[in-house]
């Protein structure tokens, strides 16, 4: 379906548990998706570079069988599912050495005029078409994820760190907050089965943000990224393994 890429898992991914971070997962397969994009010829510094044009992450869903540990070497292949006007998905398979599927993912995504901020024509603007070959996996994309209800809060400002080469907080930034708002004993007894991210608005340098999480059962969290005023940034759910 797609092409191939390596990956061995260094010790600053995996917890005080030895489980593989959730914010290091979704890096490696955005990791995957960057290196398939430039070898095509519409990788974000092709788009930089020539337009002033730039790939956003809307949507994130992975589906989870066993996540790697440290030292493990992985391969991810990824391809083009399809692609319109305005949106394109991308799908991930992560397997071991021995060809197991570790992992399905799904992607969506669109480009934007850096200058306005504005989303561009995807086909006019990209040969990405040319790739699309409409392969699903089974990790679908989320709809519209509700809102946190919860009340206990984590408090965050913006930073350096959190900005990425678009001018706005990188997309794993929030995974990082995300998993930083939740009682830490309750993240190393439990495993991700399904994780889904939706990004709704950008979180710009120098932003108070506020992260709050909602336990809707044992094996079901929301989490919600919004301003200090109450912009919704992400909205976010994690189903856990039983």
């Amino acid at each position: 379906m797609g092409n191939r890429y390596d990956y061995t898992i260094p010790a600053h991914d995996v917890d005080g548990k030895m489980h593989f971070r959730l914010v290091a997962l979704q890096r490696a397969f955005l990791t995957a998706s960057g290196k398939d994009a430039d070898l095509h010829g519409f990788g974000t510094l092709n788009l930089i570079g020539g337009e002033g044009i730039s790939w956003v992450l809307l949507k994130f869903a992975a589906d989870v069988k066993r996540l790697p540990v440290e030292q493990d070497k992985i391969n991810i292949e990824t391809w083009v599912e399809g692609v319109n006007r305005l949106l394109t998905t991308r799908n991930f398979i992560m397997r071991d050495e021995a060809g197991e599927i570790l992992c399905t993912a799904s992607t969506e995504w669109a480009i934007i005029d850096l200058k306005t901020r504005r989303p561009v024509n995807v086909i006019r603007d990209t040969n990405i078409a040319d790739f699309a070959t409409g392969e699903k996996v089974s990790a679908e994309l989320p709809g519209k994820l509700p809102q946190a209800g919860g009340t206990d809060i984590y408090r965050h400002r913006v930073v350096y760190s959190d900005i990425d080469y678009n001018g706005h907080t990188n997309s794993m930034q929030y995974v990082q907050w995300i998993m930083d708002s939740y009682p830490v004993d309750k993240v190393y007894d439990r495993q991700v089965e399904r994780f889904e991210i939706v990004y709704a608005k950008e979180a710009v340098y120098g932003e108070d943000i506020e992260v709050r999480y909602e336990d809707l059962a044992d094996d079901l969290t929301l989490f919600s990224v919004n301003s200090a005023s109450g912009t919704n940034f992400v909205n976010a759910r994690i189903k856990w393994k039983a």
